[in-house]
């Protein structure tokens, strides 16, 4: 039986409804019986071909709807496993970035924690400094100069306090980069979470077979986000990652100069004042030497004045009996008669003695009078010395005090980037491999670096 196509249209239908009229005795005649009975073959064969041709349609119909489903499940297919591995390789270069957050991260958490500690010593330096001129602020008035280790003291303490507040400055910017890392690898995190969500959904999708769901469908609801801005949003913010670690590397490598410097200058702060104060100390000691051997020798010549003062007044002593004796003598002449009262060479001899005894007594006495004021100077001079000699001695011992009041001598290799927990060794092999994250290819299963990826 031929088959016609689509637009072939069906036999008209044949009309049964009027029926010819019947003969007298209520028969029907022969010819309607026929035409009735050949509408009827006519009508039944129009019916099957229309049947057959619509059969023949739906075959069609059918076979076409199998072949246009078959492609678009191997599209959907091929759809997903292009964005499995697409998002695959956003996993890769998200668990290579947070990885690499992570490590910088526990880095800076070692920095903070030496800068603190660096911060706190510095500080406890500063508050030393001020301890040890407040002790040398207490000595004698006499020894209050401004000597060289007062200048130095000053200048510790300023470099002292420009370095602490150095060290404050970069706690401060390590804190904005722990906060900023914190955030980027939260945000990372979620990426990843998202990404390995997206990627259980999409093997699930795979897996999925017809009729594996008898579930109602809801309502479609497409998303309207781009390809592009979907990987374009990871990738930047892996980029974004790529550039805080480099800046933290930076400030990290930042604050390792800043502790190297402020040690260096520690250390030298604190050997010159050291150096000086030993100086001063070698400096009292031999003004001390100096005022003792002053000492000895006033002393001494003290001892010689009292033997020249208790010669002299032994000599005075011895002077006046004959001295009395001669006025007396005169005296006792003076009651002869007074023709008798003649200036005789008795008197004139006795008037000799008299004069001669009496200038050599002032003389003694003279003598004596300058001894008792040099005595006296001396004995002033004496208790100067010693009064000095106890102001070097408070002195010196309390710059042995200053000394031993210092703190121990800053050790720059400490600083050093071995010193700091290994924070910054093979910081740029670091760097490199955090820029080659691996890629697995789609075919080959190679591999390309993240920035290869980043311009995909």
């Amino acid at each position: 039986m031929a088959r016609g196509g689509g637009g072939s249209n069906p036999l008209p239908p044949i009309e049964v409804g009027h029926r010819p009229p019947r003969t007298p005795t209520g028969h029907r005649p022969t010819s309607d019986w026929y035409s009735e009975s050949r509408k009827h073959i006519l009508l039944a064969t129009g019916t099957r071909t229309l049947a057959d041709t619509m059969r023949y349609q739906t075959g069609m119909e059918i076979s076409k709807s199998l072949h246009r489903t078959e492609t678009g499940e191997n599209k959907v297919d091929s759809a997903l496993k292009s964005k499995i591995n697409t998002t695959r390789d956003l996993k890769e270069l998200l668990e290579g970035a947070l990885n690499m957050i992570e490590k910088e991260v526990d880095k800076m958490e070692l920095t903070k924690e030496r800068l603190d500690d660096e911060t706190n010593s510095c500080n406890r330096h500063l508050q030393q400094n001020e301890e040890r001129r407040l002790h040398r602020q207490s000595r004698p008035q006499r020894e209050m100069v401004h000597d060289y280790p007062y200048k130095l003291f000053e200048a510790q303490a300023i470099f002292l306090h420009n370095s602490y507040t150095k060290y404050e400055e970069k706690r401060r910017e390590v804190f904005d980069t722990m906060t900023r890392l914190n955030m980027l690898r939260q945000g990372l995190m979620d990426d990843l979470n998202d990404k390995v969500h997206a990627l259980d959904l999409d093997m699930k999708c795979i897996g999925l077979a017809p009729g594996d769901s008898d579930a109602p469908l809801a309502t479609l609801a497409f998303s309207k986000q781009q390809p592009f801005s979907w990987s374009s949003s990871s990738k930047g913010t892996v980029l974004e990652a790529q550039l805080m670690q480099a800046e933290s590397a930076q400030l990290r490598r930042q604050i390792s100069r800043t502790i190297q410097s402020v040690r260096k200058g520690e250390k030298q702060q604190h050997d010159l004042v050291q150096m000086a104060l030993d100086r001063n100390i070698a400096a009292i000691s031999r003004l001390r030497d100096d005022l003792h051997l002053q000492l000895q020798q006033v002393e001494e010549e003290i001892n010689q004045a009292l033997k020249t003062k208790a010669e002299l007044e032994t000599a005075i002593t011895e002077k006046v009996p004959p001295l009395n004796l001669t006025k007396q003598r005169y005296m006792t002449r003076s009651h002869r008669p007074n023709r008798e009262l003649v200036n005789d060479e008795v008197e004139h001899a006795l008037k000799m003695q008299y004069d001669s005894l009496n200038r050599m007594v002032s003389e003694l006495q003279r003598k004596l009078d300058q001894i008792n004021a040099t005595l006296a100077s001396l004995f002033a001079h004496k208790a100067e010395l010693e009064e000095n000699i106890a102001d070097k001695e408070k002195n010196y011992d309390m710059d042995k005090q200053c000394i031993a009041m210092a703190p121990s001598r800053p050790a720059t290799p400490d600083c050093s980037p071995e010193a700091l927990a290994n924070i910054f060794d093979h910081e740029h092999e670091h760097m490199v491999s955090a820029m080659q994250i691996p890629k697995k290819s789609h075919s080959a299963g190679g591999q390309m670096s993240l920035g290869n990826s980043l311009q995909m």
